[in-house]
């Protein structure tokens, strides 16, 4: 939270959107759905994003088609493109229905798609009395791009292994168990024994596709639900009973872990609340 920035920027063409997102570093389940398709890219050199367990390596897009769950996580900040097609018929694009796919592309490829949207959206933004007479040569040029990405023979589709398969389904299942028992602390012999496997398995699913162990997710859940009690609560509310309801019997502890998650401490979010 400290520090915390983001931006996003729309243009629209012919037929096709372009959407342009400075993100931050999170950990989110996001639903893709598009009737056509949406292509994905990085536009800075140094992208960091983990899809369903895997790491999106550069250059690689993201393809998606129909309704599409994805788990991401982003360590750092990271400047994304997204291409929004109303129908890209039959232009030989490997489209999977209801499914988003990490593709490894042709470096000098993924530089001329990276170049061509830049260079639509720094049109738009400086040049816009002249943007309308180019909408369409400048959805052309896009579609062009991604056209000479896959008529190639550089690209390569990630196949997720298997095993990360059954721990996406298991990270998914624990996240509604902490969602139903967000009031209550559930420990890790609870939520393994709920979930019908060991500890150690869940252990594993957590850290191949959240980043990290299952004690620390953990936590962080339940940072997130002191946090949001009390910016709802009434400013009576005393820190230290919330607290204590969510798990945290060391206060020292419970306030470093909090200050380093949020940038701030319980007392002032509290402040913010009155």
């Amino acid at each position: 939270m400290r520090n915390f920035a983001s931006a996003f920027a729309a243009v629209t063409l012919k037929s096709c959107s372009i959407f342009l997102q400075r993100t931050f570093p999170r950990i989110l389940q996001v639903h893709y759905r598009t009737s056509g398709a949406i292509v994905a890219f990085a536009m800075n050199e140094a992208s960091s994003v983990t899809l369903n367990g895997v790491e999106v390596r550069s250059p690689s897009l993201l393809l998606i088609s129909g309704s599409a769950l994805c788990d991401v996580v982003e360590p750092r900040a990271n400047l994304i493109a997204f291409v929004s097609f109303h129908a890209p018929d039959d232009r030989g694009w490997p489209l999977l229905e209801n499914s988003a796919q990490s593709i490894g592309v042709d470096p000098l490829a993924f530089q001329a798609l990276q170049s061509v949207t830049r260079d639509i959206l720094l049109l738009a933004s400086n040049h816009h009395e002249q943007f309308p007479l180019a909408v369409d040569a400048m959805e052309e040029s896009i579609l062009e791009a991604i056209d000479n990405i896959f008529g190639a023979n550089g690209w390569t589709l990630a196949a997720p292994r298997p095993i990360l398969c059954g721990y996406l389904g298991l990270v998914r299942k624990l996240d509604e168990l902490l969602a139903q028992d967000a009031e209550s602390v559930v420990y890790s012999s609870d939520i393994a024994g709920q979930l019908g496997v060991s500890v150690r398995t869940v252990h594993n699913a957590v850290v191949a596709i959240r980043g990290m162990s299952l004690h620390r997710y953990a936590r962080l859940r339940r940072l997130w639900n002191v946090r949001n009690q009390l910016l709802a609560g009434p400013t009576t509310t005393r820190i230290k009973v919330v607290a204590f309801a969510n798990g945290f019997w060391h206060m020292g502890e419970f306030a470093q872990h909090y200050r380093t998650a949020f940038g701030e401490t319980p007392q002032q979010t509290q402040q913010r609340r009155h």
